[in-house]
């Protein structure tokens, strides 16, 4: 038996598919999700998802400089997802998530700011053929509920970015 941060007791050689929990990460409700293909797991790989799992408030902001950066070089997912919000909401319903009196700053940049993280799913051993170790789903709250498309930040083992996803 071991213990995760955020999780129960874990039998190493008894693995279940699927866990989740849900955290508080910066005053939201945040679920972690962990993925397993094989029954088991070495000592090491389960060294490295307590190692990530503690990293995760540092894995966040660094996640939001990601997105950022996307946003900026402008030929990432990051400008396309932000668009797809101007284009398939009218203003009232934009003016409820963003101020859209503030003419310091540009409209889409506001926007950018509101995106909330909802869930993080870790793959350890490569569950679903994955070739990234964790994503991290982030979305726009409409009317208090997180909207179903999805930007997603797919890292590595060491929170590095492997790439940025739109999904729904």
């Amino acid at each position: 038996m071991e213990n995760l941060p955020y999780f129960e007791s874990i039998d190493l050689q008894e693995l279940k598919e699927y866990y989740v929990v849900k955290i508080d990460l910066n005053g939201r409700k945040t679920s972690i999700d962990l993925n397993f293909e094989n029954k088991s797991i070495d000592k090491d790989s389960i060294q490295k998802i307590k190692t990530f799992l503690e990293s995760i408030p540092k894995f966040h902001l660094q996640n939001k400089s990601y997105i950022n950066n996307d946003f900026e070089e402008g030929d990432g997912e990051t400008k396309d997802y932000i668009n797809f919000y101007f284009d398939e909401l009218d203003q009232d319903e934009i003016s409820n998530i963003i101020n859209i009196n503030d003419i310091k700053t540009p409209k889409e940049i506001l926007l950018l700011n509101e995106l909330k993280l909802n869930r993080i799913g870790l793959y350890p051993d490569g569950k679903y053929n994955t070739d990234y170790y964790a994503v991290f789903d982030y979305s726009i709250d409409i009317d208090g509920e997180p909207c179903e498309q999805l930007l997603v930040v797919k890292t590595n083992e060491k929170g590095d970015l492997d790439h940025i996803a739109w999904e729904s």
